[in-house]
């Protein structure tokens, strides 16, 4: 079987029908789908298997959550998404079968890339595409006047974490760092919200201190007031902490 390159219009011999080929002539990594050929792109890695310990971490602690303890080593996956270019940032859909919400809303990789390679990947696990582009651009929201989707693989570290008692399944985007976790646990839900509670009346503790200050000046008046307002802040914000952690 032979195609054009759309790189440079080069005649590529296919020996099987799957797989992903490359241009003999200009090098480029392809994709031969349903809707015809084009260019099959790679992003390269910006952050090693060491960083994701501390990456999960901080994500842990904007999510309000304890920090974390690594259940099994990172496994570094490269998943297929079909990119989209409209009006605005693009778009990535799983170019795979999958339900799991931590793949919905993935971001583009600020990131270099290069064409697909085998030789890049370096060992690492590949998930081929098998959903063709044609059925995933029909799913799409209509008047959104997208092009072609172009095929694009995205380094993730797989990761299996354990917050306290409850076990979580996340993936760390080895080019940004940004974590997408898989539907959290009841558990790790109610310790977010108990987290976010303490915040919150921590927070507004203080401003009752700072409005009881401005407004009582004498400083025997205003002294047992914000001290009362301390102590009452403190009490709520410990049983909250045990309400979260029972």
């Amino acid at each position: 079987m032979r195609i054009p390159c759309p790189q440079c219009g080069g005649e590529v011999r296919l020996q099987e029908a799957g797989g992903f080929p490359a241009c003999p002539f200009c090098g480029a990594g392809l994709v031969l789908d349903l809707s015809g050929v084009r260019p099959h792109l790679l992003y390269r890695p910006r952050y090693p298997a060491t960083n994701v310990l501390p990456l999960l971490r901080r994500w842990c602690d904007r999510q309000g959550l304890p920090a974390p303890s690594i259940v099994s080593p990172p496994r570094l996956t490269y998943f297929p998404f079909w990119r989209y270019v409209r009006e605005g940032p693009p778009r990535l859909v799983p170019a795979w079968p999958t339900l799991d919400v931590r793949w919905a809303d993935v971001q583009i990789p600020e990131a270099e890339q290069v064409f697909y390679d085998p030789a890049l990947v370096e060992g690492a696990e590949v998930v081929e595409s098998s959903v063709a582009e044609a059925a995933t651009r029909q799913r799409l929201p209509a008047g959104e006047g997208v092009k072609l989707g172009e095929l694009v693989h995205v380094p993730f570290f797989e990761v299996a974490m354990r917050i306290e008692t409850s076990r979580l399944a996340v993936s760390v985007e080895a080019c940004s760092g940004r974590v997408y976790a898989s539907a959290m646990p009841e558990s790790v839900l109610a310790r977010r919200a108990s987290g976010v509670g303490q915040l919150v009346t921590m927070g507004l503790g203080f401003a009752v201190m700072l409005a009881e200050a401005a407004l009582l000046p004498p400083a025997w008046l205003a002294a047992p007031a914000i001290v009362a307002t301390a102590f009452v802040t403190y009490w709520v914000t410990l049983a909250g902490t045990k309400g979260g952690s029972a």
